[in-house]
């Protein structure tokens, strides 16, 4: 490749600079805590396996060569499948009073669907990092996969709203396809996993993005009274399932993944397979596992003793993954019982986790 014009198609990549008040203010810290959210890509997986340096890494490791002097920790709360709901249930879980970080990278663009629910969650992340108590910085990048799918779009106008940098990756490559100077095999072993190259160019994307963005004055403290969409997802927490409110005797306690560790696995066979507790929310959440197979049965959703949802086991999108789920929504926040009833006892069926806001 042209070496002049990979350097182009790293400063394409930048769709804003933002507002960058509150990443100048990071970098007046002795220590520095940096996070990425985000799916497999961000994990680090190319397809076949997990990338040793991948982008996050190389970020990093740059970061850490430019500020010698400072103390710079590094967290990856991503994992397989990840879209903008598991982030918030991974963020509710992983990021405390005390492990908050002062810049924040959030990654869902081919994760994330294009609808209403999406947005929200997407913004609910946003916002609830936004408003963490070291007022991290937030910076959006944006994937894409083989077909050109993205959700960048509505990404992009929540990012504009917030004032916050955002690295458009889709948009480089995109336009590298569509010229057909580029082959998409160069970036990619399958349909959406970066390979070696394809990370070490997601890294130098972002760090074009942060010495851009540095070398410009300092803006004005940006405050956004209001929201776009809706953050009211925000406030999603895992229900307590060791409470005495929660019934499920014939369930064992079993891991999903790093970030869903106490999970509900039901035994085969057993008769009484039905879950139950009572909770206070507005938003009912579950996830749970699903396969393209017939591995796992479906359940319906009780609340209030009348049928409210339903959990479909086999998905075209499934592979053994767990997937979290905006199951029901009421007008005002209040007190409920909640049953899951699995349709078919001879079938596996595991919730990872049940959330609630």
């Amino acid at each position: 490749m042209n070496p002049e014009k990979y350097r182009e198609d790293i400063s394409d990549s930048l769709y804003s600079c933002g507002n960058n008040y509150r990443l100048k203010k990071a970098f007046e810290k002795n220590n520095i805590n940096i996070a990425f959210v985000g799916g497999s890509i961000t994990k680090g997986w190319s397809g076949c396996r997990y990338i040793a340096d991948d982008y996050t890494k190389i970020f990093y490791d740059y970061i850490r060569r430019k500020y010698e002097n400072k103390e710079i920790i590094y967290s990856n709360y991503s994992t397989e499948s990840a879209n903008s709901f598991m982030g918030l249930s991974i963020t509710s879980k992983e990021i405390n009073d005390e492990n908050y970080p002062d810049i924040v990278f959030i990654e869902y663009a081919v994760n994330n669907e294009c609808n209403k629910e999406h947005m929200i969650s997407f913004e609910s992340i946003i916002y609830k990092m936004l408003s963490l108590p070291s007022k991290p910085a937030v910076i959006l990048l944006f994937m894409i996969n083989q077909s050109l799918y993205s959700c960048q779009g509505y990404m992009k106008r929540v990012g504009e709203w917030y004032g916050l940098p955002m690295v458009s990756v889709a948009d480089s490559l995109s336009c590298m396809i569509q010229e057909k100077s580029f082959d998409w095999q160069i970036y990619s072993d399958d349909w959406i996993h970066p390979n070696e190259w394809g990370h070490k160019f997601i890294g130098k994307c972002l760090v074009n993005c942060f010495e851009t963005v540095m070398s410009k004055d300092t803006d004005a403290e940006l405050t956004c009274e209001k929201s776009l969409y809706s953050t009211e997802y925000s406030r999603y927490c895992p229900v307590d399932i060791s409470t005495e409110k929660f019934f499920a005797p014939d369930y064992k306690n079993e891991s999903a993944c790093e970030f869903f560790t106490n999970g509900l696995e039901m035994k085969r066979g057993l008769h009484n397979s039905v879950i139950k507790f009572e909770s206070d929310f507005k938003h009912l959440f579950i996830t749970y596992k699903h396969d393209k197979t017939e591995r796992f049965s479906d359940a319906d959703i009780y609340i209030d003793g009348k049928k409210a949802a339903f959990l479909q086991g086999m998905s075209i999108y499934g592979w053994g993954n767990i997937v979290l789920k905006h199951v029901y929504s009421f007008d005002v926040s209040g007190r409920h019982n909640v049953e899951i009833r699995v349709k078919d006892c001879k079938k596996e069926f595991f919730i990872a986790e049940i959330g609630v806001c």
